[in-house]
């Protein structure tokens, strides 16, 4: 699937502990809620025309702690309750393997699981986004090695205040404390708008 995209511009991010707070192997749609400021920066960028896409690993498919069906059935709910807001996530790309499980369809040592950037590359080819005018962030080192692989901007989200120095030149990744200041900071770099 392609989708037309005239600024080349892509917003990818980690769900749990970036987009909805993290539950350890999210199991019930009634654990899902938005973390602060999430909603209105999805809104803005889906008014920019900029596309949102989650790139997550959902290895308690692997584990067997719930069905591929449910993560798609949580991928519906977050975007049901996004839309009641105005607001909307273009595509999630999951990947549910981990090496070593007990189950053999899942039982992969696999490109798309992060650290590896294969979802990212994915989502890139299906945005047709220019890597120098895309993002990742989240919430996990996993998240910004994938972006780095991947040629794209890394942004991890730290605990407590903004870092004074956030540009961490050593890993080439910026820390930010929520996935509001990360589409910010993008934003401002490219030199489209802050908000």
């Amino acid at each position: 699937m392609t989708n037309k995209n005239d600024t080349h511009l892509l917003v990818m991010t980690d769900r749990d502990g970036t987009l909805i707070r993290d539950v350890p192997y999210l199991s019930r749609l009634s654990d899902v809620e938005f973390l602060p400021g999430v909603i209105d920066t999805i809104r803005k960028l889906n008014d920019l025309g900029i596309p949102v896409c989650v790139i997550t690993n959902q290895s308690g498919v692997a584990r067997g702690y719930f069905s591929e069906e449910f993560v798609q059935e949580t991928h519906r709910y977050m975007n049901a309750l996004l839309s009641r807001e105005g607001a909307s996530i273009d595509r999630f790309f999951y990947c549910p393997h981990l090496a070593r499980s007990s189950d053999a369809r899942y039982n992969v040592d696999c490109l798309c699981r992060k650290p590896n950037p294969g979802l990212l590359l994915s989502a890139l080819e299906s945005f047709s986004a220019d890597p120098s005018r895309a993002m990742m962030v989240g919430d996990a080192i996993r998240d910004v090695e994938a972006a780095s692989s991947a040629g794209v901007k890394g942004y991890l989200i730290s605990g407590g205040q903004s870092p004074q120095n956030p540009v961490l030149p050593e890993t080439g990744y910026t820390e930010v404390v929520s996935f509001p200041e990360a589409v910010n900071r993008f934003l401002l770099d490219l030199g489209i708008i802050k908000f």
